[in-house]
């Protein structure tokens, strides 16, 4: 009954907005500017009961989210202006109130997930303004993307993710990318057949802009054994201003993009910070209440050096992509009392996209997409003895490689998508199985709706030991997600 309601209360909610807005999926125009978007409910159920509560778990509503997101575009004067908002509202469910409830029970604990889940910004804000026939300047918060890869990143790495409310699930990098406040210059110069891209960012963002930001404050997508454990206000807190890595310093990098031979390849270089937090010695900063010494979650400073390659080869009518980055004097953890140890680091992907003819075999109205990927994480003079781990606790190999496969399967004119996608941890076993279905119902709405199977990895009943699935124990869901685009 209460999932009846939740179901009713969500229609009517979209079944508004969609009567204040076109009926038609078009574009509102707004004298020289154009405004669109989308009025979004997202919807997940757990299929697994989960240790850290009491109770029973599994088909308890795990994530009841609303999201606006609107797009303003328009000149001013030589300039076009773009400006993109988006607004999230999280209503509490009964499961989240338990976790909630432990999480207030900790010392330090802030246990309201409204303050991790709840936004009202201003996601990107830049002026595009071009300069003379070659170049053209954007100014303002923006993302810049980099990279070729899916679900783990080598060279996409101007930005870091925000995984705290989904996690590495949403389909649609920009959705989980978080923005940052730069200059960009991208240069045309057909003579090399090529455009060489220069990003500067000043430092002037939010803190909390940089890096990954995982759910570290007890929620639905805390590690396995952390649900219901605030953890950084009650043992570790990030420390944004370190001397190995503090928000307020600059970011700067270039990025050439060219075609030699009929292949496109790109050759980038970035100085920034870790996409991914290490231990490091607190320095002058107020410690949680249970922290056991005076350590902090630190965004370290590092260099990345890198390229992409991607072509077609018609033999087997495919398109490959390839891309590495080196990483030197990378920081780990390691040692019982996270000392910090310096490798370096390489991040490699190839990846094959191709054309499946399945008509003939599942009754499809056109071809399918097979998109193929190995990532690998290979660190360099690496000696088991050290006892190599990340921030989390979990020990790290010479190489860690992941698999991932995505087939889509068009029916009905392209109006209904079925998609498979596996993700596999060949070095720690386990992975991630992900069955959907999209619908299209006319120009505006979409209908989508899949489930989340983990399986294997090491496990861990406390936070930290457990490999990267197996802190996803118990973590398998059904989700949904309506959407009216306008």
């Amino acid at each position: 009954m209460i999932k009846c309601r939740l179901w009713v209360t969500m229609l009517a909610a979209l079944g508004l907005v969609a009567t204040l807005l076109p009926g038609d999926a078009q574009a509102v125009e707004l004298g020289d500017f154009t405004l669109n978007g989308y009025a979004r409910q997202y919807l997940s159920f757990n299929l697994d009961d989960v240790p850290e509560t009491s109770g029973d778990d599994k088909g308890k509503l795990s994530m009841n989210r609303q999201t606006l997101l609107l797009q303003l575009r328009g000149p001013v004067g030589p300039a076009k202006l773009t400006a993109i908002a988006r607004f999230s509202r999280e209503q509490i469910t009964d499961y989240q109130g338990d976790l909630q409830d432990l999480a207030k029970s900790v010392p330090g604990g802030s246990g309201d997930f409204r303050d991790e889940y709840d936004e009202t910004e201003i996601r990107e804000l830049f002026l595009d303004i071009p300069i003379g026939e070659r170049v053209n300047m954007r100014i303002g918060k923006q993302q810049v993307v980099w990279g070729e890869t899916d679900f783990f990143q080598a060279m996409d790495v101007v930005h870091g993710y925000d995984q705290s409310w989904r996690s590495f699930l949403e389909p649609e990098n920009e959705e989980w990318r978080k923005p940052l406040i730069l200059t960009t210059a991208t240069i045309d110069i057909p003579e090399l057949d090529g455009s060489l891209q220069i990003v500067v960012r000043p430092g002037l963002d939010d803190e909390e802009d940089i890096g990954n930001t995982y759910d570290m404050f007890g929620g639905r997508w805390s590690q396995n054994g952390s649900r219901g454990f605030d953890l950084n206000g009650s043992l570790i807190p990030i420390e944004y201003h370190h001397s190995k890595g503090d928000t307020d310093d600059m970011h700067y990098g270039a990025r050439w993009v060219g075609t030699l031979w009929d292949q496109d390849y790109s050759l980038n270089y970035y100085r920034t910070q870790a996409q991914n937090p290490v231990i490091f010695g607190a320095e002058d900063f107020p410690l949680p209440p249970l922290s056991p010494a005076p350590i902090a979650f630190i965004y370290p400073e590092i260099d990345i050096y890198g390229g992409t390659m991607s072509g077609y080869i018609p033999y087997i009518d495919s398109v490959y992509r390839f891309e590495a980055a080196f990483i030197p004097d990378n920081p780990f953890n390691y040692g019982p009392y996270s000392q910090v140890i310096e490798k370096d680091t390489w991040r490699t992907m190839i990846g094959l996209d191709t054309n499946m003819r399945l008509q003939n075999y599942i009754g499809t109205s056109s071809q399918g997409m097979l998109s193929l990927q190995i990532f690998d994480t290979w660190i360099a003079d690496y000696k088991k003895s050290e006892g190599i781990t990340n921030a989390f606790g979990s020990s790290e190999d010479e190489h860690t490689t992941w698999t991932t496969a995505i087939l889509t399967f068009p029916y009905k004119n392209d109006t209904i998508i079925g998609q498979i996608v596996a993700v596999n941890d060949v070095s720690n076993g386990g992975g991630v199985f992900v069955p959907s279905v999209e619908f299209q119902f006319g120009p505006s709405w979409r209908v989508k709706t899949e489930l989340d199977l983990f399986y294997g990895g090491t496990k861990s009943d406390t936070p930290g030991g457990a490999t990267l699935f197996g802190s996803f124990d118990n973590s398998s869901q059904w989700f949904s997600r309506i959407t009216y685009q306008f």
